[in-house]
C-alpha cells in the first residue's frame, strides 16, 4: 500500500473536488481524510489517499498537470509512509477555544504562542472577518495531565491584552 498527502489550491470555481477525485478514481486511489473549504476567493484542498499502485511522487503529481492548467491550480504530491499515517500519539482531553473580537494584528499569535508554549496540539483552527469583527475558533488537544484551569487563566490574560472575548470549552468525545 502506498499512501500519498495532496494539496491543491486556486480561485475558487465550481469542479475543483469533481476534477482531483476524478484523476484519484481513475488511478484508482481511496480518500482516506480530507478538509477542503474556501478561503475568500481561493479553495484549498487537502487529502491523505492509498492506493494498491507502484506509483511513485512524480508519476502521480503528473496527472494532475492537465487539471492544473485547465483550472488553474497549484498542486503538490507527498508520499508518507504508513507508520507515520498511522502514528498515534497520547492525547488528553480535547477543547474547543473561540476568541472574538474586534479585528487587530496579533489575535492568532497570542493564541497559538499559548498552545505552544503549553504543548496544546491544534487539531483545527479556522478564522474569520466579518466587517471589524475578527472570530477565531479552534479544536485543541490538551497533553495529559495539563488542567483546565491552568489554561483558562492565561487565555484570561490574553483577553485582557488582547480586548478580545475568549472561551474554553471541553469536547465531549466524538469519533468520525
Amino acid at each position: 500500500m502506498k499512501y500519498f498527502i495532496i494539496t491543491a489550491y486556486g480561485k475558487d470555481q465550481p469542479g475543483i473536488v469533481a476534477g482531483i477525485t476524478k484523476v484519484l478514481y481513475e488511478n484508482g486511489f481511496n480518500i482516506e481524510d480530507s478538509a477542503m473549504t474556501r478561503l475568500n476567493n481561493e479553495f484549498t484542498v487537502m487529502l491523505v489517499v492509498t492506493t494498491e499502485k507502484n506509483i511513485s511522487e512524480e508519476e502521480l503529481k503528473k496527472e494532475f498537470n492537465l487539471l492544473e492548467k485547465e483550472r488553474g491550480l497549484n498542486i503538490s504530491v507527498k508520499e508518507i509512509t504508513e507508520e507515520v499515517l498511522k502514528e498515534k500519539k497520547e492525547v488528553g482531553e480535547v477543547y474547543n477555544i473561540v476568541v472574538y473580537g474586534a479585528d487587530k494584528p496579533g489575535i492568532v499569535y497570542s493564541v497559538a504562542k499559548l498552545l505552544a508554549d503549553k504543548n496544546i496540539n491544534i487539531a483545527d483552527l479556522r478564522t474569520e472577518k466579518s466587517n471589524d469583527l475578527y472570530i477565531l475558533i479552534s479544536q485543541v488537544e490538551f497533553p495529559p495531565g495539563l488542567k483546565e484551569e491552568e489554561i483558562k487563566a492565561e487565555l484570561e490574560k490574553i483577553k485582557d491584552e488582547m480586548n478580545i472575548d475568549v472561551s474554553l470549552e471541553k469536547q465531549e468525545a466524538v469519533e468520525m
